[in-house]
């Protein structure tokens, strides 16, 4: 029999072909396939090849029946392999008598390590490329057969198989550890960026504080104005910075407290009445929660996401109202708040963005209301920390509403008040 490949395929030399760790050194996972091949075949060596132009070596990513110095290396020059044919042929090489084969009987293989019979097939790695091969190896004369090339075949399929899932697995841990090591860098940043910002703030802050007791000039008084208020602005941002850094923190924990929530959201409402009045707009509350039940949440993560969304909406809203309620929900146990205004709204496209972070409603209402465009990304992640979800519908220039859904056995607080 003679070799069938083309010499052509030497293309694959300059191939991008990735050898790396993950491909060419020994597996202990891929050992059970050239056992069995070796079992069954009744051959006393059964190797799982991957061809190295680039290192000018055959290596073994699994081995049975090897001994001696080819065990401890788990590798041969390509001048010795039989393998490096299948891989450029692409198809199963049989050989019953490597000494009496016009091409192989040449091969330093034959007499320095006794390679008589041979049965190689493709292995494929998992962009379908043939990266070696997976073979038996007798040192006597053999006669394969189509049934033995089924076999084999079958064999190297399954080892591809294990090959690209243990490429997914590397890839995953690479990703896990990746995203690891972005999380902590970025911890590190926001912790910086707190600290550089925090510390020059409390100096003009306080600066500013003494200036607006000595000027007398009403301009000047303005200008002192104009910079506690972006004053405030940027501690808002470094505050927004440090949660962004403990909401980051994996190991960081929420508090389980008992609390009134009617009475939390009154009271926030009842906060921010002073805004409103100063606005010209409502800004009401009604709560349809049967005998105020005691609910178990993060008091603490619920009152700043109520705080956001009230004030942004006051914030947001030049005329009309601002209304805050609270409802059972009537198709999964829990709560409905619900916080509505008739300001400006959301534009649609900005709308699917705005509990990314970074993403202000549009520019001209942050320079009307200030924001970094953290605030909506800091509530998404508070109520879904706390299992709950969080939705928002709007139209510019009609409004938007803010719905949060809070997890909770209140089904007997439905059912009374259906009736």
């Amino acid at each position: 029999m003679t070799l069938d490949y083309d010499v052509s395929h030497a293309f694959r030399e300059t191939e991008a072909i990735d050898l790396g760790a993950s491909l060419s050194e020994r597996d202990a996972r891929f050992d059970k396939v050239t056992n069995i091949a070796s079992l069954t075949m009744q051959a006393p060596v059964s190797l799982l090849t991957i061809i190295d132009d680039a290192g000018g070596q055959q290596i073994f990513k699994s081995a049975s029946g090897l001994t001696g110095e080819l065990f401890q290396t788990r590798a041969t020059p390509l001048s010795h392999s039989f393998c490096k044919y299948v891989r450029d042929s692409g198809k199963p090489l049989l050989v019953r008598d490597a000494r009496t084969h016009p091409e192989l009987k040449y091969n330093p293989a034959v007499a320095e390590f006794g390679i008589i019979g041979y049965l190689g097939v493709p292995f494929r790695n998992e962009q379908g490329n043939v990266v070696g091969a997976l073979c038996c190896i007798d040192h006597q004369p053999r006669n394969w057969d189509e049934n033995d090339v089924e076999i084999l075949t079958r064999l190297a399929s399954i080892a591809a198989d294990q090959l690209h899932l243990n490429s997914a697995e590397t890839g995953r841990v690479k990703a896990k550890r990746l995203a690891e090591q972005a999380a902590a860098t970025r911890a590190s940043f926001l912790s910086h960026a707190n600290h550089e910002v925090r510390t020059p703030l409390s100096s003009i802050g306080g600066a500013t504080r003494l200036l607006s007791t000595l000027i007398t000039d009403e301009k000047a008084r303005n200008l002192v104005g104009v910079i506690e208020r972006n004053v405030s602005r940027l501690s808002a941002v470094a505050d927004d910075l440090v949660r962004i850094a403990d909401l980051d923190d994996a190991s960081s924990s929420i508090a389980a407290e008992t609390f009134n929530l009617t009475e939390v959201v009154r009271s926030i409402v009842e906060e921010h009445q002073g805004a409103a009045k100063a606005k010209g707009i409502g800004l009401t509350f009604t709560c349809s929660l049967k005998d105020n039940p005691l609910l178990l949440f993060d008091a603490q993560s619920l009152t700043q996401v109520i705080q956001r969304l009230l004030s942004n909406a006051v914030k947001f809203t030049s005329v009309g109202e601002v209304h805050a309620a609270i409802a059972p929900e009537r198709c999964r146990d829990g709560v409905t708040l619900r916080i509505s205004d008739t300001g400006c709204g959301i534009e649609s496209e900005q709308l699917g963005r705005l509990f990314e972070e970074f993403e202000a409603h549009n520019p001209r209402t942050a320079r009307q209301g200030g924001g970094t465009g953290l605030g909506m990304s800091i509530v998404r992640r508070e109520v879904e920390r706390m299992g709950g979800e969080i939705s928002v519908s709007s139209r510019p220039g009609e409004g938007t509403t803010f719905v949060v859904f809070l997890p909770a056995s209140l089904g007997a607080y439905c059912s009374e008040v259906d009736e």
